[in-house]
């Protein structure tokens, strides 16, 4: 069966008469890319009659409206990008793409698991920006990515896929912005140093925590002041309804919040860090804003849950410091049994008598 470029040109307007930005069809043939001891599928290990890969993407930049920290009342901080829409405009694209080709008698399937950046840009939508994350022509990086691979005879973008780029020779303005230097080289970004990498629930080393700030989910310093995305307008509306939430919501309730609290706090993208991520998160921006009043949250947090977690309460309660702060980790390591969770606060209380 030969590629239908019939097919595609329909396909790629019905998929653009949805509301989503921008479609791209890439071969099957992607490159094996391994993220630590990782390895993304190949196309055809989801579908083995698959002939091509669909990559549908949506600008998420919008007007953040954070809400300040007060005495008494710590907030953290949303990311200006995807995580209020993701899930819905996900949803939304698996909808269009999958409806249209079902109706033709194709086959589809998710293709999250693949290596979803060369896709990209094999698909002729973005290029590698030296910050590692695709650049497009009218968006910018403020894109997010869905895929699905088919067995529908597609015609395949025609380009030279994997390589090239468009940012400047000159241009390190990413790699300055980075707030934990993870950006090692150009294109080349060290995954344990970037605070997007560790909101996800990889562990935060002590000595970069300070570098999160208040952030519970994302970072985008990179993105922020990228050239290539000076000229993408904020996103004012989407096809689909999406999370109505604070940008800044409070923290203090997060320390003992069940599944439903978080729900209703945060976005349904970030919880698929799941909630003890985002309470980890939480636990370190307490940390670094430094009010006395997350004491006795951080009190229990230090006694109970994940021994990642109690280990950033004790170094939360380091940070904001003093007799009570000082009290609750002695007490703590009276009662602790895990050495990288004593590790910590022996640090801190050496540390505060130092």
């Amino acid at each position: 069966m030969t590629e239908n470029v019939d097919l595609t040109a329909e396909l790629k307007s019905a998929v653009l008469a949805s509301g989503i930005d921008m479609v791209g069809v890439a071969s099957i043939e992607l490159p094996e890319v391994r993220q630590g001891v990782y390895v993304h599928s190949q196309p055809r290990t989801l579908m083995s009659e698959a002939r091509a890969v669909i990559i549908t993407g949506f600008c998420v930049r919008y007007e953040p409206k954070p809400i300040q920290s007060q005495p008494g009342i710590p907030r953290g901080l949303l990311p200006p990008c995807g995580s209020r829409a993701f899930k819905q405009m996900d949803a939304h694209c698996h909808r269009t793409v999958g409806g249209f080709l079902r109706k033709k008698g194709f086959r589809i399937v998710d293709g999250s698991q693949i290596s979803i950046k060369p896709a990209v840009v094999g698909a002729g939508l973005g290029y590698y920006g030296k910050h590692s994350v695709v650049v497009t022509r009218d968006l910018g990086s403020w894109v997010m990515f869905s895929c699905f691979v088919t067995d529908a005879p597609l015609a395949v973008q025609d380009c030279s896929p994997y390589g090239g780029t468009g940012c400047p020779d000159g241009c390190d303005l990413c790699a300055k912005a980075c707030p934990t230097a993870a950006i090692a080289a150009p294109y080349c970004v060290e995954p344990s140093r970037c605070v997007t990498h560790w909101l996800w629930g990889n562990f935060a080393p002590p000595e970069l925590r300070s570098k999160q700030e208040n952030r519970l989910f994302g970072c985008g310093e990179c993105l922020s002041v990228c050239p290539k995305n000076r000229h993408v307008e904020l996103r004012r509306s989407y096809p689909v309804p999406i999370d109505e939430l604070d940008d800044g919501p409070e923290l203090l309730p997060l320390l003992r919040a069940d599944n439903e609290y978080f729900k209703r706090a945060i976005p349904s993208f970030a919880l698929d860090a799941g909630i003890e991520a985002i309470r980890g998160n939480a636990i370190i921006a307490l940390g670094n804003i430094g009010d006395p009043v997350a004491v006795k949250g951080l009190g229990f947090t230090l006694r109970h849950g994940i021994p990642q977690n109690r280990a950033y309460s004790a170094w939360a309660l380091g940070r904001i410091g003093g007799r009570r702060a000082r009290r609750v980790l002695q007490r703590a390591l009276k009662e602790e049994d895990e050495r990288s969770v004593i590790a910590e606060i022996t640090r801190e209380l050496d540390s505060a008598s130092g």
